[in-house]
């Protein structure tokens, strides 16, 4: 992914580039603009080129998402525009609702944690304080056999529960749910396949996304209590294998939205010392990116 990632940023550099060497042959005589323009044109037309032809369903994800992607990044913005400087975080944040983990059993905190170092993506609002929660054996696999079907994955199928008593705003089911995990879906257009977002009061609404087709079992309207089962995890939207996405959020409105660091109470951890795991209640805290936690 590391490798990806640089490759995408250079040719949105290319692309940059050109543009601005562009504009600069238009509005000056500046002899060297054209010929700067027309060979950052060209890199950024190579690189696109072999781009499409070695990661073709890469390529293929990333333009599908794209619509999706420009409406975060617009709803970026304007959360940012809202709250200036004073973005939610853990030392200030009150929080108007008491939550439980949105599972039973044992589950692996895959991502998310209260600080830059162990956050779900702590330069995106809408889900820094966000969780990616796997269900993982001993050895720490994710799935029986060779994992090529998604009933092969732990997490597949596993209910998964309201976190508080609140009332559901909104619902979504009857997305796919990509038949060959390890990779990403060439044609997904939603980040958040089948969802339902809970409306808990005090301006606090949990998201629990990417659940299985079929699978949801609330509607807008209906009211939940903690511990009842909305749906089920799956493997639909910006999903590479069965997962639970889960954060609670400051309205209904997903793209528009700041992640709230919200507390979990009562659940139990799994801690090793001395080669002996043993069982550790937590009154209230925060999961962190490699525990696992028992709901």
């Amino acid at each position: 992914m590391s490798f990806l990632r640089w490759y995408k940023r250079l040719m949105y550099l290319g692309a940059v580039l050109t543009g601005l060497f562009y504009i600069l042959h238009r509005a000056t005589d500046w002899k060297f603009a054209c010929p700067a323009m027309n060979v950052s044109g060209l890199f950024t037309l190579v690189l696109a080129a072999f781009w499409l032809l070695l990661f073709r369903k890469a390529f293929m994800h990333y333009f599908a998402l794209l619509p999706a992607d420009l409406v975060q990044a617009y709803g970026e913005w304007k959360t940012r525009k809202r709250y200036g400087a004073g973005l939610p975080l853990p030392d200030t944040y009150r929080q108007a609702n008491r939550y439980a983990l949105p599972f039973a059993g044992t589950w692996t905190v895959a991502n998310g944690g209260p600080d830059p170092e162990t956050s779900h993506s702590w330069f995106i609002v809408g889900q820094r304080f966000a969780y990616d929660f796997l269900i993982t054996d001993e050895d720490g696999k994710t799935h029986r056999g060779d994992g090529r079907r998604l009933e092969d994955y732990y997490a597949f199928g596993a209910p998964v529960l309201a976190p508080a008593d609140g009332v559901v705003v909104k619902a979504r089911d009857g997305r796919r749910d990509y038949s060959r995990p390890g990779h990403l879906a060439p044609f997904v257009t939603s980040l958040l396949g089948n969802y339902v977002i809970i409306d808990h009061g005090g301006g606090e609404y949990s998201l629990l996304a990417h659940l299985r087709r079929g699978s949801v079992r609330v509607k807008p309207g209906d009211r939940v209590t903690r511990g009842q089962i909305v749906g089920e995890a799956g493997n639909s939207g910006n999903s590479s294998e069965p997962h639970l996405h889960f954060h609670v959020q400051d309205s209904p409105r997903f793209p528009f939205s700041a992640s709230l660091p919200v507390r979990f109470s009562g659940y139990r951890r799994l801690v090793r010392e001395g080669g002996v795991q043993r069982e550790e209640t937590v009154e209230e805290g925060f999961p962190v990116r490699g525990e696992r936690v028992i709901g």
